[in-house]
């Protein structure tokens, strides 16, 4: 089974408090023998987070354990475009558009909390909270 991993599951295990670190490990835990993937957007995404609230220097260790969790992989211009109509069309953000269309070739799921990812038929979402 391959998983694509959205930037929340990190999130929830970088944040001090967070209300679903419990669960974001135990996901972890569940799915170990899973190829996980995920992207530069989802890092892009940890380095607005961290910047916005104070913990650049962070950065480089979140970086490395996002890469020891899973393979990161990059984007092309031809799926950005495929983003904007598919942002457009389902209501997405600009993040979650390619989020969606880089799980949606190749992986057997997206794992998120997010039911945003719903909207879109051909994508099944795991949601690592339940």
């Amino acid at each position: 089974m391959k998983l694509y991993l959205d930037t929340d599951v990190f999130l929830a295990l970088l944040k001090e408090e967070d209300r679903h670190k419990k669960a974001a490990i135990a996901f972890f835990e569940k799915y170990s023998a899973a190829e996980k993937t995920t992207s530069t957007v989802c890092c892009l995404e940890i380095w607005f987070y961290l910047y916005k609230n104070g913990q650049q220097k962070k950065m480089v260790d979140a970086l490395r354990a996002v890469a020891a969790m899973c393979t990161v992989q990059d984007f092309n211009a031809k799926q950005m475009g495929q983003a904007v109509f598919l942002s457009a069309e389902n209501r997405l953000s600009p993040a979650d558009a390619l989020h969606a269309v880089l799980a949606a070739d190749g992986a057997d799921a997206i794992v998120s909390s997010d039911a945003s990812f719903d909207r879109i038929a051909s994508l099944k979402r795991i949601d690592f909270t339940n």
